[in-house]
């Protein structure tokens, strides 16, 4: 007869210490693999990450037991079909029901990494505990197709059809014109695309992709694309004032950068700035503040900017007129706006209005 896991002071087992108000996947999995031979049950608990923090290779293992590796994963096979014969067992239930009940709370699909978070284990030997069961279970079945999903776990291998169909058709339709789209932009078009797929299963079915992904700021596109994966420190510095949509000091992107998680190292202020300064996509328009090219931004002095902003207007400008587009361009005081338009050698001025002179 089994002992009750959930005594008052808890029992260590696997490395892992059970309370009363816990559920341990891998307490079950001890209990049901008690009933294999010691090698067996060894062999399995060493394979599937039940002892240290991650599984061993088949190599390692017959290494360890001077067996071959086609041994040993016969070994494993036979473990693993003896437990599934168990199906019915209310420890194998328990922990069965838990995962299948998280399966269906995503729309019938969830990434492995997802389950796993959802579950929320608390040590890699409970997250390797969890996988086990998985394995065993007829209930639950691992899919996995390198190019198109990731490693994920349904409960019915017919959904599998229609969540292929609706990822080709995100990545090759809804994103064809390379523009990053937020959820309800992305469902709105999927929806079109393919009708007769539930809405409030799409987004599950699309986060198990290996390709369209969202970046750091839950917006989708595809994972090679810049804007998902940016790799060095320009594309992290163009990703953030992309999606500020405003110039901003080197100081505050470096903060941003560290506060997304788009670099493991953290970012220091001074690598962004000479970034910053090495690439013609950012421009300087204040002490430290750079904006992107590409919002009509250019470089230049304050004296060069009022010039073009005059050429393009055609006419005369009141200061007023000036310093307000001045402004939109660089982040100066006034007065040193005025300093430079005040320049008799550049600009002429005739009563309010300032032109340039000839």
């Amino acid at each position: 007869m089994h002992k009750n896991h959930k005594g008052k002071e808890g029992k260590e087992m696997g490395g892992s210490k059970v309370f009363s108000e816990g559920f341990s996947f891998l307490f079950l999995a001890e209990k049901l693999l008690a009933e294999l031979t010691p090698r067996s049950r060894e062999i399995v608990r060493r394979r599937f990450g039940l002892v240290g923090n991650q599984g061993e290779t088949l190599e390692k293992i017959g290494q360890r037991y001077e067996i071959t590796r086609e041994r040993v994963r016969q070994i494993i096979t036979e473990a693993v079909k003896n437990i599934s014969k168990r199906s019915g067992h209310e420890d194998f239930l328990s922990a069965e029901e838990k995962i299948v009940f998280t399966i269906i709370q995503n729309g019938g699909i969830i990434r492995e990494v997802d389950a796993i978070e959802k579950i929320k284990i608390d040590s890699s030997q409970e997250a390797n505990a969890v996988k086990f069961f998985v394995s065993c279970s007829k209930k639950i079945f691992e899919v996995e197709e390198k190019g198109l999903l990731e490693k994920a776990w349904v409960i019915s291998l017919d959904v599998i059809g229609g969540i292929k169909r609706l990822i080709v058709e995100a990545e090759k339709n809804a994103l064809k014109d390379k523009e990053l789209l937020a959820d309800e932009e992305m469902l709105s078009k999927l929806v079109a695309l393919m009708p007769e797929i539930p809405q409030e299963r799409m987004m599950n079915f699309l986060s198990v992709s290996e390709r369209v992904k969202k970046n750091k700021f839950g917006k989708w596109g595809i994972i090679d694309w810049m804007e998902v994966s940016p790799k060095g420190t320009r594309e992290k510095v163009y990703l953030i004032l992309k999606e500020h949509k405003k110039p901003l000091h080197f100081t505050e992107i470096a903060g941003l950068i560290d506060k997304y998680g788009l670099s493991k190292r953290g970012a220091h202020p001074q690598t962004v700035h000479n970034e910053l300064i090495k690439d013609e996509r950012f421009v300087l328009v204040g002490r430290g503040i750079y904006a992107l090219s590409e919002w009509g931004y250019f470089s230049g002095t304050i004296k060069d900017i009022i010039e073009v902003i005059l050429k393009a207007s055609g006419r005369a400008m009141k200061k007023e007129e000036v310093i307000a587009e001045v402004l939109k361009m660089r982040k100066v005081k006034k007065t040193t706006i005025m300093i430079n338009l005040n320049n008799r050698k550049f600009f002429k001025k005739e009563g309010e209005f300032y032109k340039l002179k000839k």
